[in-house]
């Protein structure tokens, strides 16, 4: 009979601290849900080809992978993981594309987050970007600064929502993050009021009638997928804010903020300001859908 294989968690290892906090995160999800952990370090073939004029010895390369493996790994074994179910690797090719191919086979990619001040963290970091674009399966973006303690403690997941009609796979996930914690679900949308001398002017009456507009829809939405999970209580948020404000001010107190990048779903974000900037800017770990 053939043996069942277990689903995988792929974990992004770059000897960081970030990277660090990615393992642990990683590791604690591979003991909750018995899958199996590979630990990947990828050597930058850009750096083999002599980028920005000087050329890199691969062995020297190969061996600071080994060692940061061995470092994750380390971890890992010590937060419980059994070495049955521990693999590390070292593989030649960029961070982003390394991790976007394994995420064809892998069920959770986790990423480190480069923790990063001023206009650094305009730019965020290249792989965490990369991976989030190109995966294939979600991606946990997480940060050593902004989430140093063990994820799961303050009982709260959120979900950033938008009223694009379309697929509801990442509202969904947000329920079943929230049931696995055992955490309440907050749902956010954030209305966007017109702005600039050219754009539409709104009476506050008219801004309130759109907002229960809104609310409206997204509690019938939120109610027929709460069906399947009557374990998660769940509120709906619905603010006259940006996007990018509220859920940063928010983040603070979730375990997670889930996120979409489809524009077509729900919430359906694009890789692009709004993601970035909470990517940058969040104070929780990002599950980000695609």
């Amino acid at each position: 009979m053939e043996e069942k294989k277990l689903p995988l968690i792929v974990v992004g290892v770059d000897g960081s601290e970030d990277g660090l906090r990615a393992v642990r995160f990683g590791a604690g999800t591979s003991l909750a849900f018995g899958t199996e952990l590979l630990l990947v370090h990828a050597v930058d073939d850009a750096m083999l080809a002599g980028a920005w004029g000087v050329v890199y010895d691969p062995e020297v390369l190969q061996n600071a992978g080994a060692t940061a493996n061995e470092q994750a790994k380390e971890v890992a074994l010590e937060m419980g993981v059994p070495e049955d179910r521990l693999r590390t690797e070292v593989v030649l090719g960029s961070p982003g594309g390394v991790l976007g191919r394994l995420s064809e086979v892998a069920d959770l990619i986790v990423v480190g987050r480069r923790s990063v001040s001023g206009l650094e963290r305009m730019f965020v970091g290249s792989t965490s970007v990369s991976v989030v674009a190109n995966a294939a399966c979600p991606v946990v973006v997480i940060s050593a600064a902004s989430t140093p303690k063990p994820v799961g403690g303050l009982g709260l997941v959120g979900v950033g929502l938008n009223t694009s009609p379309g697929k509801h796979e990442t509202l969904e996930e947000a329920f079943k993050y929230a049931k696995r914690q055992n955490a309440r679900l907050e749902i956010v949308h954030a209305l966007q009021p017109p702005i600039g001398i050219f754009g539409p002017k709104m009476s506050p009456d008219e801004l309130e009638e759109q907002l229960e507009f809104t609310r409206g829809g997204i509690e019938a939405v939120a109610k027929s997928m709460a069906e399947k999970y009557p374990e998660v209580a769940y509120e709906v948020v619905v603010v006259a804010d940006s996007p990018i404000n509220e859920l940063v001010s928010r983040s603070a107190r979730y375990d997670m903020l889930v996120l979409g990048t489809s524009d077509s779903g729900i919430p359906g974000f694009g890789l692009g300001g709004l993601l970035r900037g909470l990517m940058a800017h969040a104070s929780c770990p990002l599950l980000i859908i695609d």
